[in-house]
């Protein structure tokens, strides 16, 4: 009877086990918020909240933020301050309309890390820069890094941190 117990309390450990799906098994998949408790720039982004959905086509990014007062999006931000935009992960460039901006991206895995190199052109500007989006070892934390050089010689950084909901 005393083993049985135990065998049976043995399976339901395994079970469950299998069936936990904890947040390093999702990858980059789910909601993201930024993490108040972290750093942030300035002219980051208002309520920023990132829903990501990633499948064999590669990452679709949708995201909400609270538009600026002044209604401009300060170009470090081109492609992150969009609702929806998809990220083919296999390397190949792909074009996306975000406002103004003709935006394209190259984006690659490379372990816990989503790397982008984006090029938005807009009338006689053309700006570059990348993202490295960063996943933590336990899959809760989420760190982008972003960099920016524009035609006109402006250059920025920024470093975004965000939790998991």
């Amino acid at each position: 009877m005393k083993s049985a117990r135990i065998l049976s309390l043995v399976f339901l450990a395994g079970f469950l086990a299998l069936n936990a799906k904890d947040a390093k098994d999702e990858g980059f998949s789910g909601k993201w918020t930024l993490d108040k408790h972290s750093p942030r720039p300035g002219d980051a982004p208002n309520n920023l909240d990132t829903r990501i959905k990633q499948d064999n086509s590669g990452v679709t990014i949708e995201s909400t933020f609270q538009e600026p007062d002044n209604g401009v999006v300060p170009l470090l931000y081109v492609g992150l301050m969009t609702t929806k935009i998809h990220l083919s992960t296999d390397g190949q460039e792909q074009e996306t309309l975000v406002g103004p901006f003709t935006v394209r991206t190259k984006t690659m895995m490379n372990g816990n890390q989503m790397l982008t190199d984006w090029t938005a052109q807009a009338k006689d500007d053309q700006v570059q820069g990348h993202w490295t989006h960063t996943l933590s070892e336990d899959g809760k934390r989420m760190t982008l890094e972003i960099k920016e050089n524009s035609t006109q010689g402006q250059h920025a950084e920024a470093t975004l941190y965000f939790v998991r909901k």
